[in-house]
């Protein structure tokens, strides 16, 4: 009696032992919400900082302090006057990124000194999260930023066609010598200013 006793507890603590086992693999095996969330605020922040440097600013949809033809990206980055900058971050990425969402952006130049461009925590009226309570992740781009105005236009002053053009005589410059052409820096502005590489962080939180 004694023996079947013995052997009956060994078996219920060797059941519970099992039990305790296929539940912790079972528990452990859920996916968590967190991951989901933390890959999607990855995509997120590297989605929006491929969109923003592969998208020409364009004065008449948004400001381009910098100058048209170059990157959204590089117009953020290479601005000094503040206001600007904070108004084209609102028009971009503000609208990029899903309110429930807080967003800063800051960048690194080639001496490693951070600077902050912009920070929802910190923006009055910015509808956009403030603190950080689930996660935070960040992405990071290089941008060729220009050191000061890109005074380079918007379409080529040459063209192919005779010399004889317009009906005024006044045709391609290419074909017909180099009167009336002046120097493009003598205004003081270089044509394509020398470039301020810089690193750009975007960190998502929630």
């Amino acid at each position: 009696m004694r023996a079947f006793i013995f052997s009956l507890d060994a078996f219920v603590a060797f059941t519970l032992a099992l039990i305790a086992i296929y539940s912790l693999i079972f528990f452990s095996s859920i996916p968590s919400s967190y991951y989901y969330l933390l890959t999607q605020g990855h995509y997120l922040s590297r989605d929006v900082l491929m969109a923003l440097s592969t998208t020409s600013c364009v004065a008449s949809v948004y400001p381009c302090p910098s100058g048209e033809g170059i990157s959204v990206l590089d117009n953020i980055a290479s601005t000094a006057d503040i206001d600007q900058r904070q108004e084209l971050v609102r028009e971009t990425v503000g609208k990029m990124i899903p309110d429930q969402f807080g967003y800063t952006i800051e960048s690194v130049d080639s001496q490693g000194k951070p600077v902050s461009i912009y920070d929802t925590a910190t923006a009055d009226g910015d509808p956009h999260a403030k603190e950080r309570k689930k996660l935070s992740i960040a992405s990071q781009v290089m941008t060729f930023g220009y050191s000061s105005a890109y005074a380079k236009p918007s379409a080529s002053i040459y063209n192919y066609l005779s010399c004889n053009a317009d009906g005024a005589g006044i045709g391609g410059l290419v074909t017909c010598g180099l009167g009336g052409n002046t120097n493009p820096s003598s205004g003081g502005k270089d044509l394509v200013p020398s470039v301020n590489v810089k690193i750009v962080k975007l960190t998502i939180f929630i």
